[in-house]
C-alpha cells in the first residue's frame, strides 16, 4: 500500500512489464510460457500503444447430466391428481365451438 499525499491509502500493483520484438512480417513474439497458437486479442489504446491479452478456456462451469425419459411408470395417485388439475382448469375455458 503506498500513502498518498491526499491521506489516503490506495493499492498498488506489480505490473511486470516485458519487452518485445516485431519480426520482418509483423508478428509478435510473446513469452515463453504462452503456448504457440495461443488466441490472444490485440486492442490499440493510442497511436503508440496496444494491449495483448491472452484468452484462456473457462473453467467455471458445471455440467448437469439428465436422463432421458421415455415412459413414466403408471402410478394411480398421481394420475387422481392430473385429473383434478385438469378439470379445475378446464372450468375457466369456453366452451368449444366448431
Amino acid at each position: 500500500m503506498q500513502r498518498m499525499r491526499c491521506g489516503g491509502i490506495f493499492p498498488s500493483m506489480k505490473i511486470e512489464l516485458e519487452s518485445r520484438q516485431v519480426d520482418g512480417k509483423r508478428r509478435l513474439l510473446m513469452p515463453p510460457e504462452c503456448p504457440p497458437r495461443s488466441a490472444v486479442t490485440i486492442q490499440r489504446l493510442d497511436q503508440e500503444t496496444w494491449l495483448v491479452k491472452r484468452h484462456r478456456p473457462r473453467k467455471d462451469y458445471k455440467i448437469v447430466v439428465i436422463p432421458a425419459i421415455d415412459r413414466l411408470s403408471d402410478d394411480p395417485e398421481w394420475e387422481k391428481t392430473e385429473l383434478a388439475i385438469a378439470r379445475h382448469c378446464s372450468q375457466r375455458l369456453p366452451p368449444f365451438e366448431e
